[in-house]
């Protein structure tokens, strides 16, 4: 039996063998002719291209990113000024994504018009998510600059009008703002601050005032704070309240938030806070976007407001016992 396997063996080593001799040999005449053809790209390819070799991952492709995006511009936030005329966000690639703010042109068929100067762009990165980074107002526009987020006053009747810096000068974008509204009432402009100063990790959100009538540069005044975070702070329309949505920790605004609105006082400030949506503890609900109505016109549910009653309005997320997020619309009568 010993003799038997013996000789099995040795016959499986005979023909193995036989066939990797012939493998390797066919592997050396394939290698030989790989050399040649290698050798006359190179040689044809002399003087046109030089040979790189790079580590594996490293080589540089000539589709870059530039050349994928580069064709197309996004469009961002619009908005109408008294004259309805149109204005809207547009990224360039073409310039490292450079944000304008653009013009819509003043006859048919001519080019819009840029409003940003080439050294400024229109962005914030308040809150990660960015978002409201200019209002307009009469002929004046007030905007987030990207490079140092500090907020800017400019005139929109003029294209080249210089941007005046409205809020200090930080050392670095280490304080944003967003979504700004006038206060016509005080000559101010209210919007939300996030202060990276102190703590990068963990900001202060809080919602302040610039005044528009000083021309020296000041620290903003502080009108409400204490939460996590803010959104969408609004004036009425005699500019006597103010609503806001407020969240915090562990809360994403989606998952549970407050709407409030505050008092103001003869000198500016937030002097009584109420809670319009969002307060039960026993609902799971996320008012969203407030918006005052205007005076003597019906509210998002049909009412007619009273002499001494406002509408302020929105939208509420709700989640149900499923996990299914709804959406409604809310209107509250604020006295």
């Amino acid at each position: 039996a010993s003799l038997t396997r013996c000789s099995i063996w040795s016959t499986t080593s005979s023909s193995s063998f036989n066939n990797i001799s012939r493998l390797l040999i066919k592997r050396q005449s394939q290698q030989q002719s790989w050399k040649r053809m290698a050798s006359t790209v190179e040689a044809s390819n002399e003087g046109i291209e030089e040979k790189l070799t790079a580590p594996y991952g490293s080589w540089k492709s000539p589709i870059t990113a530039d050349v994928v995006s580069g064709g197309e511009k996004r469009l961002g936030g619009s908005a109408v000024d008294a004259h309805g005329r149109l204005f809207w966000l547009e990224s360039r690639p073409t310039e490292s994504g450079r944000v304008v703010l653009v013009r819509e042109p003043e006859k048919p068929g001519d080019e819009p018009i840029d409003i940003t100067p080439k050294e400024f762009a229109v962005r914030t990165v308040a809150q990660e998510y960015g978002g409201g980074a200019f209002k307009i107002s009469g002929d004046t526009v007030i905007f987030s600059n990207y490079r140092d987020q500090r907020l800017y006053k400019q005139s929109i009747v003029s294209t080249d009008s210089s941007p005046v810096p409205l809020t200090p000068d930080y050392g670095g974008p280490t304080v944003c703002y967003a979504d700004g509204v006038f206060d016509l009432r005080f000559n101010r402009f209210v919007t939300v601050r996030e202060d990276r100063r102190e703590n990068s990790l963990n900001p202060t959100t809080t919602i302040i005032s610039i005044d528009l009538s000083n021309k020296n540069i000041q620290e903003p005044k502080v009108l409400v704070d204490g939460n996590d975070f803010y959104a969408f702070p609004r004036m009425d329309h005699k500019g006597e309240r103010i609503a806001w949505i407020e969240w915090g920790h562990p809360n994403m605004p989606w998952d549970k938030s407050e709407l409030w609105v505050g008092y103001i006082s003869e000198n500016g400030d937030v002097y009584k806070r109420i809670c319009v949506a969002g307060g039960d503890p026993t609902l799971v609900e996320s008012p969203t976007k407030p918006k005052w109505s205007p005076k003597g016109l019906k509210g998002p549910t049909g009412f007619k407001e009273a002499d001494s009653y406002s509408c302020v309005g929105g939208f509420v997320i709700e989640k149900g016992s499923t996990g299914l997020l709804t959406f409604r619309l809310l209107s509250m009568k604020v006295p």
